[in-house]
C-alpha cells in the first residue's frame, strides 16, 4: 500500500473511532459515506496512467509495451498542460508498436526524439522527429598521439 493510502486509511480509521464511541449513530453513518466517497483523493494522487491524450504533438521520454495488452508512453508535457509529462496508456496494436520500434531505431544514435501524433481515426501514431540526417560526409577524425 502506498504511502497516501496508508495515511487516508489511517486517518479514517482514527476519525471513525471517534465518530462510532459518539452517542449519536447519524453522525457515524454520515462520516462512512464522506470516507467512501473521499477514497478516490489519494487514488488520484498515485499517478496512474490516462487513456486521453492532450492535443497536438507530444515528445516521447519513454514507453514500455506489453504485447496484446497495451503501451505505456511517457510524453513531456504541450504547453496547454503547463509542460509536465504524463503517463499515458494506448491500446496495444501492431501497427502502433511497428510504428514505435521505427522511430526508436531511428533515433538510435542519438540525434532526433520520438514524437507522439493522434491519426486522423484517432489512433496513436509514433514518428521520428529532428533527426539531423544530413548528407554532407563526416570529416575523419584526426589522431590526438
Amino acid at each position: 500500500m502506498t504511502l497516501s493510502l496508508t495515511l487516508w486509511a489511517i486517518l479514517v480509521a482514527a476519525i471513525g473511532i471517534v465518530a462510532a464511541t459518539n452517542p449519536r449513530r447519524r453522525q457515524a453513518i454520515a462520516f462512512t459515506i464522506v470516507a467512501a466517497a473521499s477514497v478516490a483523493i489519494p487514488l488520484a494522487a498515485l499517478g496512474y496512467p490516462t487513456p486521453w491524450r492532450p492535443a497536438g504533438t507530444l515528445t516521447v521520454l519513454g514507453v514500455q509495451v506489453d504485447v496484446d495488452k497495451a503501451i505505456y508512453v511517457m510524453v513531456g508535457g504541450t504547453s496547454s498542460t503547463g509542460g509536465e509529462p504524463r503517463l499515458l496508456v494506448l491500446p496495444y496494436s501492431e501497427q502502433a508498436a511497428r510504428q514505435l520500434q521505427e522511430a526508436q531505431d531511428g533515433t538510435a544514435d542519438g540525434e532526433g526524439t520520438v514524437v507522439l501524433t493522434e491519426g486522423e481515426d484517432g489512433s496513436p501514431g509514433f514518428a521520428e522527429e529532428g533527426g539531423g540526417t544530413s548528407d554532407r560526409p563526416k570529416s575523419a577524425e584526426v589522431p590526438l598521439l
